[in-house]
């Protein structure tokens, strides 16, 4: 055989043996996106207010990328986040959402579409329908309760017993003032003067380039509760992370204003007190998540305005 011969012998066996490759390279070049869904228990089931960690990994070609929107995330009945994208390797995109869940019960959330991008195709991935299930954070078998300590005779006792008469009638005055303001606010609340009226709330701070995120996030905390003041004849100013939103929904604000009241005032808190520096991208969401609050319709102003009409037809 001559040299060309050998020569072209060799070229065929290695096409042979290559075939197989060669042909099952396009599929894996065009192998679609997956993405798989984990949510994070911290080893033990979730109860009220645990962090709950939702991550999602995505696994493209390696010179995709994914692209989600920054906004607030609504999660259902859990807390509203917002998204943290992460790329921890070519190929491989982690998507993260941290939220908490503060009533007790078994709720399912839908997480959005994520995007895939290669060149010009843009691949849609949907997760499914995820749930969860929270239970109480009192944990462990009902306790009897003990019973109750007999009162005891004390010398000179008509005396004391005035006193303590007195103290319960002013607690009692108390709470029955307590009671007949938190109905005067769901039906609208009192009557506001015109100063109050004109009264100017501060503006939403905006977000400059650089801007310091602990001095931003305690800016637009106090914004909020200016207004949220001003709306429900609360003192939101004096009152805690942690009182306000039970506050809101005792004077009859949406739930939806509520939880995002919650949400807010978390992640304000983490960055102003717990030396936590938020990224651009989601002061920006904090920002929006604001303007939804503002923006939220009040219940109480809602059944104030129909107050006249059914006081007409009553009459």
């Amino acid at each position: 055989m001559t040299r060309g011969g050998v020569l072209l012998a060799c070229l065929a066996l290695c096409g042979f043996a290559l075939w197989p490759v060669l042909r099952f390279a396009p599929a894996v070049a065009q192998q679609p996106a997956e993405l798989a869904v984990e949510i994070i228990d911290n080893d033990g089931p979730l109860t009220v207010g645990d962090p709950i960690v939702i991550r999602v990994e995505v696994r493209h070609a390696e010179d995709a990328r994914v692209e989600l929107e920054s906004a607030m995330t609504e999660l259902g009945p859990l807390d509203a986040a917002l998204p943290e994208l992460e790329s921890v390797e070519p190929g491989l995109t982690v998507v993260v959402w941290r939220s908490a869940a503060f009533q007790v019960g078994v709720f399912e959330f839908q997480l959005p579409q994520i995007v895939v991008v290669r060149g010009e195709r843009r691949q849609s991935l949907a997760a499914p329908l995820q749930r969860v299930e929270i239970g109480s954070s009192l944990a462990g078998e009902a306790v009897e309760p003990r019973p109750l300590t007999p009162p005891q005779e004390l010398e000179g006792g008509s005396g004391f017993a005035f006193w303590i008469a007195a103290l319960l009638a002013v607690a009692a005055g108390f709470l029955l003032a307590r009671v007949l303001g938190i109905r005067a606010r769901r039906r609208g609340g009192p009557a506001r003067s015109p100063d109050a009226q004109a009264h100017s709330l501060p503006p939403l701070p905006e977000l400059a380039a650089g801007a310091n995120a602990a001095e931003f996030c305690a800016a637009l905390a106090a914004a909020v509760r200016a207004h949220l003041a001003h709306r429900y004849q609360i003192p939101a100013q004096s009152l805690t992370s942690a009182e306000l939103p039970q506050e809101l929904a005792a004077a009859g604000a949406p739930a939806a204003a509520v939880q995002r009241v919650r949400t807010l005032l978390r992640e304000c808190d983490a960055a102003t007190f717990a030396d936590h520096t938020p990224p651009s991208a989601r002061l920006d969401g904090y920002r929006q998540l604001a303007v939804a609050i503002i923006d939220e319709p009040a219940i109480a102003d809602t059944s104030a305005d129909h107050a006249p009409a059914q006081h007409a037809e009553g009459s």
